[in-house]
């Protein structure tokens, strides 16, 4: 178990570092950059999307979970790395105009053919990286993607400000795939340079296919709602949204990836060692829950803080949107690690069949929205709905092959709901006396007070409730050394 703690220490200290670095960028970028080219980027990165799934096929997954893992399975996954890398660039650098066309802005070509590069980079770096995760090696992990994370933002930032536009994101985001790609083999204790092979293609492509399937699915299903609402409503309204995701994003996309990181591998490890499962996810999902409910909560509360503070004055009105999308992310928390558990487990036909059953569902919402109601708020609302209908759909497919102790498992939510009302009460009190509609920030002081009662109250509400969190070590150690201060 200190095994697992050093990873996850190692895998939040990477993720709160890049979500430094990444908002620190957004901040830069927010002012340097328009919100139409911020649009056109994400349109880009919507069409890219099938893509770059199709680049990963699974392949990652694959190195993690194979039992015997051999120098055949190594060799292969460098040889299909290659040929759809190679392959890919080629297609997106081809296509590229006609995309363009249909959005009738050329920058969207231009932006399309320099991320492509990132194809032919990925190959060199997949591996190496794979190895690192199953090896539970997050402090090299850390350190690769932080070396790729603050270079590509350098780089974004120093083009943005020659007034090099959209491109400067294009570039930044190769640059920073190509630091990250060198530096995961660099500091791999197994490297070695690999001759491509197809010995074992049978055994990775079974898994691919099904990986591939599930994710191109998804992709189509997610990326839909930038390219519907790009079409219809205009480049603006993707970036609005995008924004005010992005602060459901912080946990949902950075903290979980955090996470999801290292309890692939470490559920696989429970696994393979013949373990119980369902003790262990029902811990890691009340840890979870006990730190995303207070988070969302609190955003939710301090919106128009939080964005004029982040990104400037000219995304004020993607704040109304935010606490839509906080639920979202609230709701979405109680499954997030469903998928991973099925991962692990070698069980990625589940999470096939519920990716086939729920993305296009969701796709159709969220487009409807767009279309039919051409409102931000409707597409907000739609995910919403979504979600809330995904959560018991993976429950039921966990049941197949690990089936869920509800009073447990409610208990332990019912510690974290506490723990979450407990924290935000201070916070709560002094935005009601704001106003919640208020079309101001309350001042600078004040919110800082209000994010500092919040951290505050949480390890004395978590202490209060006897939640799990509580008596984790790494928990304590903390806290003594904070009453010490």
């Amino acid at each position: 178990m200190s095994s697992l703690r050093g990873a996850l220490a190692f895998s939040f200290i990477e993720r709160w570092l890049s979500i430094i670095i990444a908002l620190g960028s957004n901040m830069l970028l927010a002012r340097l950059l328009t919100p139409q080219a911020i649009g056109i980027y994400s349109v880009s990165l919507a069409v890219l999307g099938i893509a770059q799934v199709l680049r990963d096929f699974g392949i990652v997954g694959f190195l993690i979970q194979e039992k015997k893992l051999t120098d055949a399975h190594l060799q292969t996954a460098f040889g299909l790395s290659l040929a759809l890398g190679g392959l890919l660039f080629g297609v997106v650098f081809m296509g590229a105009p006609w995309v363009a066309q249909f959005y009738k802005s050329s920058d969207v070509a231009t932006t399309l053919r320099i991320c492509a590069l990132s194809f032919l980079v990925l190959p060199f770096c997949t591996v190496s990286m794979a190895l690192l995760r199953r090896n539970m090696h997050f402090k090299q992990v850390a350190a690769a993607n932080l070396a790729g994370a603050g270079l590509g933002a350098v780089v974004s930032i120093g083009l943005a400000w020659l007034g090099l536009g959209v491109v400067s994101l294009a570039i930044g985001a190769v640059v920073g795939t190509a630091t990250t790609g060198l530096a995961s083999f660099i500091l791999n204790a197994e490297r070695r340079l690999l001759w491509p092979a197809f010995t074992a293609w049978r055994q990775m492509i079974s898994y691919g296919a099904q990986s591939s399937l599930t994710g191109t699915v998804t992709s189509l299903s997610m990326d839909a709602n930038d390219l519907a609402i790009g079409r219809v409503m205009g480049f603006e309204p993707v970036a609005v949204i995008s924004k005010a995701q992005g602060l459901m994003g912080l946990f949902h996309k950075d903290v979980m990836g955090a996470i999801r990181n290292v309890m692939h591998p470490a559920f696989a490890r429970t696994h393979r060692e013949d373990g119980e499962m369902e003790p262990f996810y029902r811990l890691t999902l009340a840890n979870v829950t006990a730190i995303a409910w207070p988070f969302y909560a609190f955003i939710s509360l301090y919106a128009l803080e939080t964005m004029r503070l982040l990104f400037g004055q000219q995304w004020d009105q993607a704040a109304k949107l935010v606490p839509v999308y906080c639920l979202a992310g609230a709701i979405a928390a109680l499954a997030s690690l469903i998928g991973t558990l099925f991962l692990a487990m070698g069980r990625i036909d589940l999470t096939t069949r519920v990716e086939l059953l729920f993305q296009p569902f969701r796709a159709a919402l969220i487009v409807a929205g767009a279309v039919v109601f051409q409102s931000m708020e409707a597409c907000a609302w739609a995910l919403v709905l979504a979600l809330a209908l995904q959560v018991p759909l993976l429950y039921a497919y966990k049941g197949r092959c690990v089936p869920t102790q509800w009073l447990a498992l409610g208990r332990q939510l019912q510690r974290s709901l506490l723990v979450c009302l407990l924290s935000i009460v201070v916070p709560a009190a002094i935005a009601l006396t704001w106003g919640l509609d208020r079309a101001e920030p309350v001042p600078l002081g004040v919110f800082v007070a209000a994010i500092a009662s919040c951290i505050l109250s949480w390890p004395l509400a978590l202490t209060a409730c006897r939640h799990p969190l509580a008596a984790d070590p790494t928990f304590l150690k903390v806290r003594r050394a904070l009453l010490r201060f």
